[in-house]
């Protein structure tokens, strides 16, 4: 291994790699029962009785979750991005 600089540390990941298929599945779990209860809601309710704000706010939380799962996935598989 090569020596670094003095005053430099390595770089330390704040999430362990033995964490990172948990992660990536409990992520997704959560996104796919949200998005569940988003089509249900949207099913279920009438035109005129859905808030667009509540559609919204879950549509980005399924998002942020997925594109964490998706990260956490890609650092499972050996993808360092």
């Amino acid at each position: 291994m090569a020596t670094l600089p003095p005053g430099l540390q390595p770089y330390i990941s704040p999430v362990p790699e033995a964490l990172h298929y948990q992660l990536a599945s409990l992520m997704f779990i959560v996104g796919f029962v949200l998005f569940s209860l988003l089509f249900i809601y949207q099913i279920t309710n009438p035109k005129e009785a859905r808030s667009l704000t509540r559609e919204v706010l879950i549509s980005m939380s399924i998002s942020v979750l997925w594109g964490f799962a998706a990260l956490f996935g890609m650092l499972t598989a050996g993808i360092y991005v």
